[in-house]
This record gives structure tokens, sequence and C-alpha cells, in this order.
């Protein structure tokens, strides 16, 4: 254990604990925190790559870039399909959401121990949210597992090319143009932090001296001091916008909008 560790390695801040007044699962394996979410998460993952392994035998050659899980038939509508016809999809789907909802959890009760804000597993609630409703929400709104995300890399490929022909054209939805918008922003600010704070640090540095290079970064390359604090918070809420955008993308396609051609052809009266 490193000097500073024993600050957070300190027992109690889980919910087990709260619960029922102890967690025997509040300890360390080396330096993985695991916890009773950590131990889910895990569960759920072995079960996920297991039925993964098996579908891939199913296939053949085991060829990962021809295999395909698919969501079930339409006929099976929104009961559990046989396993090798989407019932092995919504597994996967079910221990992906048990494992990354357990892995957010856990980020909580390490943020609980640390003292400190929950800015980390709300992020990746954000992120959570995106799988959440292409897989789940979006489903339940249409009726059918089928409308659910194939699994795999031509399966990916496939679903993106059927659901742009089936709604007209899917890159007219605006919200895709949106969410497109926000990643590559959100990406551009995360290369400049990066870039702003590697550029400037040195181990023998004044704190403030660094604090001042950083500012010199911004101002001298985009004309705005944001500042250390600016940087994470612009991120922060960018990535935010990115993942509603997102989530808003897939859900008008089907659900409220079947035509994105037809969407965009409307006047506006006073424009005549």
């Amino acid at each position: 254990m490193l000097s500073f560790e024993g600050v957070y390695r300190k027992r109690g801040g889980t919910f087990l604990a709260d619960l029922i007044g102890d967690d025997p699962l509040d300890f360390w394996a080396g330096r993985f925190y695991v916890g009773v979410f950590g131990v889910t998460t895990i569960v759920a993952t072995i079960i996920g790559i297991a039925v993964i392994a098996l579908s891939i035998a199913a296939q053949g050659d085991g060829d990962l870039l021809r295999v395909t899980i698919g969501a079930p038939l339409r006929q099976y509508g929104l009961h559990f399909a046989p396993f090798y016809q989407g019932g092995n999809w919504e597994v996967i789907t079910i221990c992906a959401i048990v494992a990354f909802v357990s892995w957010a959890l856990r980020e909580v009760e390490i943020c609980r121990k640390l003292d400190m804000g929950y800015h980390v597993p709300i992020m990746f609630s954000f992120a959570i949210s995106a799988y959440v409703v292409l897989e789940v929400i979006r489903p339940l709104l249409l009726g059918c597992w089928c409308e659910g995300f194939d699994l795999g890399f031509t399966g990916h490929l496939t679903w993106v090319s059927n659901t742009g022909f089936k709604y007209m054209n899917f890159y007219l939805n605006p919200f895709h143009a949106y969410g497109v918008l926000g990643f590559f922003l959100t990406a551009m600010v995360l290369a400049m932090h990066g870039s702003a704070i590697l550029g400037t640090y040195s181990t023998n540095a004044d704190p403030n001296v660094e604090t001042a290079n950083v500012d010199n970064f911004w101002r001298d390359y985009i004309g705005y001091s944001i500042g250390e604090l600016g940087i994470h918070v612009l991120g922060f809420w960018l990535a935010i916008y990115t993942l509603i955008m997102s989530d808003l993308c897939i859900l008008t396609s089907g659900p409220w909008v079947k035509d994105w051609v037809e969407f965009w052809h409307f006047s506006i009266p006073w424009f005549h």
C-alpha cells in the first residue's frame, strides 16, 4: 500500500453497510476495490462473455468480424425468445446493463469513501443511458425486442444501414447531427485539456507557476483563458449535452418520426 492510500482504504460508506450494519465485501483485492457491486459486475460480465462465446461457437468458423448476435425475431414481440433465436441477445443485454449499473454504483461507493462529489458516476450514468435507450426503451416503445441493436461488427453496420433506409435517411435526424457535433467538441476539449496540462507540468515547478502556464496556453491558442477548473466544467456539460442528443436521436426515429425526409417537408407561413 502506498503511503497516501490509507486515506481512502477505509471501511464504511457502502450501501450494504447502511442496510444491514456490516459489509463483508468491503475490501480491496490489490488496488481493486471489490464491494458488493464489484462482485455483481464480475458475475454479470462472466455470464455475458460466456453467452457471447457460445453464440460465436454456434455460428461456425469463429470469424469475429462476421459474427452477429441478432435481436429476437418480430414474432416473439416483447417475450423471451429461444436461445439461438434472440434469447442469447436478451441475456447479453441483461448482463451488460447489470454490469454497467453495478460499476456505476461501485463508483458511488468509492466517492462516498473519498468524501467527494458524484461527478464520475453521474457522467458514466449518462453513457449507460445511451445503451439502455438503444436496447431497452426504444424497443419497448415500438413493442418488439426485434427493434434492438444487433451485436457484432457486421451486425452493427447492417443495423445502422437498415435503420437509415427504414426511416428514410437517418442522417436527416437533427439530433443525430447535434450528437455528432457534441462528440467532436468533447473530443477537441479533452485533447486541449491534455495538451494544456501535460505541456505545462513539471515535477519541480511551483503550483502557481503551473496554473499560470495553463492559463497562458489557453489565452495564446484560443484567445480566452478558461483555466484548469473551467476546462473540467466545460467537458462535463459538453458530455451531458452529447449524451442527451444521442438519446433523443435514437428515441425519435421510430416511436415519433417514421420518415425523416417528410419531416423536413413543412412550410412556415410567414416565409411566403
